[in-house]
């Protein structure tokens, strides 16, 4: 299993097989705190015949020390149809809408779990509005 795609984007649709990501992006600027979100995570997985069966995927948001912030962990079964001796790979896309806050600025990461391995750090660094005024 391969991840071949992973960011947060404003908007993501699936047309035929294909991912359209629209808006990606890697920071978030916050007026006030603790600071809510609401935006897409895209994702698309390479499969082959050695993946095939049921796995865990989870979806975890930490900070720079790596503690879990409130925001609830989205975890699910992920089904792999591509039974022994099937030839080449598949591809899957996952648009998944994440919500949540956190209590500070500062550096975070969603981590992208399979199967209890993590595949991928998908960054996001929260900016307090009233930091980039004093700046200019």
């Amino acid at each position: 299993m391969e991840l071949l795609v992973a960011t947060l984007c404003d908007t993501a649709v699936e047309n035929q097989g294909k991912l359209n990501v629209l808006g990606a992006f890697d920071a978030i600027v916050a007026p006030t705190f603790p600071a809510g979100f609401a935006f897409n995570l895209a994702l698309r997985f390479s499969f082959t015949a050695a993946d095939h069966g049921s796995h865990k995927f989870s979806i975890l948001l930490v900070d720079e020390s790596e503690a879990p912030t409130d925001t609830q962990q989205e975890e699910a079964d992920l089904q792999v149809n591509m039974p022994e001796g099937t030839p080449g790979f598949s591809t899957q896309n996952q648009i998944i809408p994440l919500q949540g806050s956190v209590a500070k600025p500062g550096f975070y990461h969603f981590a992208i779990r399979y199967d209890g391995k993590v595949l991928a750090r998908v960054p996001l660094r929260v900016v307090n509005q009233a930091d980039l005024a004093q700046k200019a």
